[in-house]
Parts: structure tokens; sequence; C-alpha cells
């Protein structure tokens, strides 16, 4: 059974390192793993040490007992694989990839990105190929945008939307539709109304296997047995407003919340004590001395402080959410580049213990 796992998150916490690091544990743990990132940034594939990502696993070089792939999603070829895996006829598959308005939907329209990272999804879980999959979502409210992207794109390949404009019947709304009509006609032309007829004429076999397959993908995403949330956040970032409303939003979709990724705490140094018993070297004044302990043992104990803070407010995150575990990940001290860092960041994710958080 293919495991899915989903990164989720505001932009610059670290999400899309996180992923990767996680999906390079999962490696690490003998599974076939694939990365998908649907945010069109470089950095997985800068920190996988891949020259680029395409729309179709690339593999990974890694000494692990599993293996690790990754990709990054093309919208538009993503769109055109689609038409040509499932267009009922050689015919169908040209006209459609060469119609203008399919130009517009499969490049322009909102939400199409997020539709074809579900058929995206789709392909990876049924192919059986992996064992888990992870997830690198854009920014949480975008992230949002996926969920209900299936239900908003429906919209596209419904027949009645263009059939009320282009064979409007009797009464008001009638009326209304051809007046709609004749003002497309005047601003677009009947070009423009030509190619949308045509698109849904073509898509029309095409419409139930949408269906089908985005109802497997919302069966899957809701599976709380085999697929889980976790929330990649900064330590600053715990008790934002987009936290909150993803978080509200798993709840209501009723998604299994896995755990919290808390990216870039501060280490408690425990040195304060034992730094202000330090004897000066030789040769050194003892006011000298004094003043450098002073500044050390300042800068412990604020580092110690917003340790604590940060554990509290991660306490305060796990007791608002069911106690769900959390992985408090340490500022490694530079930005993680390439399979060194993220081997280093790997080492804090699952399967290692969550931090005990009281």
């Amino acid at each position: 059974m293919t495991r899915l796992l989903v990164c989720a998150g505001l932009g610059g916490v670290g999400k899309t390192t996180t992923s990767a690091a996680l999906a390079l544990r999962c490696a690490q743990e003998g599974d076939r793993v694939v990365v998908l990132t649907i945010d069109p940034a470089r950095r997985l594939a800068d920190a996988l040490g891949v020259e680029r990502l395409g729309n179709e696993p690339v593999p990974v070089p890694l000494d692990a007992p599993g293996t690790l792939h990754a990709l990054m999603l093309d919208r538009k070829a993503t769109w055109d694989e689609v038409i040509r895996r499932y267009a009922p006829s050689d015919e169908i598959r040209d006209r459609l990839l060469g119609n203008r308005y399919y130009e517009q939907v499969s490049t322009r329209l909102g939400g199409s990105q997020e539709y074809m990272a579900n058929e995206k999804l789709y392909q990876l879980v049924q192919s059986g190929a992996w064992d888990v999959v992870v997830l690198d979502t854009p920014p949480a409210r975008q992230t949002v945008e996926f969920f209900r992207a299936p239900e908003r794109m429906r919209g596209v390949f419904d027949q009645r939307v263009l059939e009320g404009l282009l064979r409007p019947s009797k009464g008001l709304l009638a009326m209304a539709g051809r007046r709609v009509t004749g003002l497309l006609r005047r601003i677009a032309g009947d070009h423009v109304l030509g190619d949308i007829a045509e698109f849904f004429s073509l898509t029309t076999g095409l419409s139930a296997g949408f269906r089908e397959r985005h109802r497997a993908v919302h069966e899957w995403l809701h599976d709380r047995e085999r697929t889980g949330y976790y929330l990649v956040t900064a330590a600053r970032n715990t008790q934002s407003h987009d936290v909150r409303e993803f978080l509200g939003v798993l709840e209501g979709r009723q998604m299994r919340l896995a755990g919290f990724f808390v990216n870039r705490t501060t280490r408690d140094p425990g040195l304060v004590e034992p730094i202000a018993e330090l004897q000066p070297p030789a040769g050194v004044e003892g006011v000298v001395w004094g003043r450098a302990l002073d500044g050390l043992v300042a800068s412990a104990a604020a580092q110690r402080r917003e340790a604590r803070r940060e554990g509290e407010e991660a306490a305060a995150l796990v007791r608002s959410h069911g106690q769900v575990p959390v992985w408090m990940i340490p500022d490694l001290g530079e930005e993680v580049r390439d399979l060194r860092g993220l081997t280093l960041l790997a080492r804090f994710l699952p399967p290692s213990p969550a931090t005990v958080i009281a």
C-alpha cells in the first residue's frame, strides 16, 4: 500500500527542503520514494543535487537501502499528457491540443495548476511503483486551493454552461443568454465561441474520466490510514493566522494531521552557570575576562530564554490540536544546499522520535 505524506506550510519556512529531507529519510529506511513539488521553485533540484527536475521522476544518486526520485509539476505538460493518454481517438487528441480555448485552460486558468497536481498525484499513487509519495505543496493558502481545485474545475467541463449560452431557448433566461452571447461575440468574435464550442464537444468523452480520477484522489487525500499531513512552520510562526486557517481546513475535511515540523528552533545551551565559573587564561586581566564572561553569559541566557519560549509555543500548538506529535528541528546554522545538508536535516524527522513537550 502506497503511503502519501503531504508537507504544507507558509512560504519561507523551509517546507520544500523539509519535504526533500523527509523523502530522503524514508529512502534511508528502505522505501521506494518519490517527492513531488507543485511549487515552481528550483530549490528542490538544487538541494537534491540534480541538474533539473521535469514532469517525470528523476533518480537522485543515493547510497541508501531504498531509492529516491523527484519531479516538479509542469502544468502544461501534464495537461497535454492527460489528453494524449485519455483522448478516445488520435483525431480528438490532435484537435484538442490545437484548440485555442484549451491553450488558455491548460496554461492560464485559475486552479488548473492545482487541478493538474491532482492528476499527477493520481499517476504516481496509481502506478504502484512507490512505497511512499511525498507531496511538497505551495504555501498554505494555495494548498487549500489544491483541495478545492477538482470541485472548482468541474465547471470547465460542464457542457450545460455552454449549452445555456449557445442554445438559448425561451423566456427571460433565454433572453439573458442571448444578450451574454451577443456581448461575447462583439468582444471576442465568433471564432472564440467556436473554439469554446469545439472544446466542450471534444471533451465529452473525457469528462467522466476526469471525475473518476479526482474521486480517487479525493479518497486518498482523506484516507486516514495511508495519508498524513505534516505542517511545516518556523519557530516564530506557530500561531499565525494562515497556520490556524490551514489546520481548520484539515479538521473540517477530517484529514489526518500526522504532526508538526517546527524548523530552525533555538538550542538550549545549558551553559550559563558553567560559563560564569570559567577561570581566565594566563596573561588575561581579570577585568577584561570578567567583561568577556558577562557577554557570554548574557548571550547564553538570551538563547536559553528563546529556546524556552519556542518550547512553550510548540506545547501550546500541541495542546490545541489533540496532542499531535511535534518534531523540533534545530537551526543548523547554514542553508541546506545539497544532499549532505539534507542528510543532516533528515536525522531530526520521522521515524526519529517526536520531541517530548510538556
